[in-house]
């Protein structure tokens, strides 16, 4: 669904745009390629998604950056004021055929859950509900800018005391810590 709502691609699964508040005339003018428009290929039979999705699939995880004694301090920070509750360190993979996918640990640092942080977009997707956002993985977090769905913080300290609802404790916890225990925290962050 993604290919369709954030891309504007259509395919033989999802065959009809999403045009939010436009009507079909309007459409007409903005959309000059009729849907759906990623088609299988005759002779691959594969479509722009598949491999598209492949391409998702192999990707190798960025690197961990350096880790020092300042940063697995700021890892305890992070799991004692509760950010891996939801930003859980790692995942485990499930069975698989392809001995690069049985059962590896996956160090994303995310439960890939919903959650109701007050940070909601206001749109319905699938089973999310308008203020709801899935939990982002924070591996690669040191070469990402800006932060959250919407690029609204411009630092980590920003995405962290945007946290509301579901993610008050960790704010709090947060805004509560002494300037080093802060400072250790940020650099394990900035180290993933």
């Amino acid at each position: 669904m993604r290919y369709r709502n954030e891309m504007g691609i259509t395919n033989d699964l999802f065959p009809k745009e999403f045009a939010f508040g436009m009507t079909e005339e309007q459409m007409k003018h903005c959309d000059l390629r009729p849907d759906p428009e990623d088609v299988r290929n005759p002779i691959t039979r594969r479509r722009g998604i598949d491999n598209f999705e492949a391409f998702m699939r192999f990707l190798a995880p960025v690197a961990r950056g350096p880790v020092d004694e300042t940063v697995r301090d700021g890892e305890r920070v992070f799991n004692a004021i509760g950010c891996a509750a939801c930003h859980v360190p790692a995942l485990m993979t499930g069975p698989n055929q392809n001995p690069a996918f049985h059962r590896k640990s996956v160090p994303l640092f995310s439960d890939l859950l919903l959650h109701d942080i007050g940070t909601g977009d206001g749109i319905q997707q699938g089973a999310a509900r308008p203020d709801e956002m899935r939990t982002p993985a924070l591996w690669g977090l040191r070469l990402r800018r800006p932060f959250l769905h919407d690029g609204s913080a411009f630092t980590i300290e920003d995405a962290i005391q945007r946290h509301q609802r579901e993610g008050e404790l960790a704010r709090r916890g947060f805004l509560q810590l002494r300037t080093d225990d802060r400072q250790h925290l940020l650099a394990f962050l900035r180290s993933l």
